[in-house]
């Protein structure tokens, strides 16, 4: 059974290490920057909620979500309508990739905004890091989630009433 859990302090190590795994610092980029934003999450950023994805109580991944707006946007980005909220999401181990425990990951954040947020009317990916390197698989798991590519923002958005 798939749970979310708060990140706490003593999940540092372990997300250090998922981070440095090369599947997924291709896609996430600098690990300094992801632990400061985690060890950081009671005071500067504090708007964004960061979990850990158990499996019967085993640490398999990570997600998160965040006010799109209160993020700092990199050239070309725009700011999106309020309520709109950015996810983000990995699994931490390699064995668990291509089985279909990304859909399940996507699904898990997206509904606990929703929980969190149901006044909240828009969920924000982006899957792609430059033009020419776009994550295909990422795209499949939130496409099955009912997310949809937005041309003018060039995130993947779901619309959620």
């Amino acid at each position: 059974m798939y749970l979310l859990r708060k990140v706490q302090d003593n999940d540092v190590d372990l997300l250090k290490d998922w981070l440095q795994q090369d599947y997924v610092a291709e896609w996430f980029g600098n690990v300094e920057d992801w632990l400061l934003e985690i060890r950081e999450r009671d005071g500067e950023y504090n708007f964004i909620q960061h979990f850990i994805v158990e499996d019967n109580q085993i640490p398999i991944g990570f997600v998160q979500y965040y006010d799109y707006n209160k993020i700092t946007l990199e050239d070309g980005e725009t700011k999106q309508p309020s309520g709109t909220y950015g996810i983000d999401y990995m699994l931490g181990k390699r064995e668990l990739l291509g089985q279909g425990i990304g859909k399940i990951l996507v699904k898990l954040i997206c509904d606990k905004v929703i929980e969190d947020h149901p006044e909240e009317t828009r969920l924000a990916a982006d899957p792609t890091i430059e033009e020419t390197r776009k994550n295909e698989a990422s795209i499949r798991v939130l496409e099955i989630n009912d997310f949809r590519f937005d041309e003018s923002s060039e995130l993947y958005i779901r619309d959620v009433y």
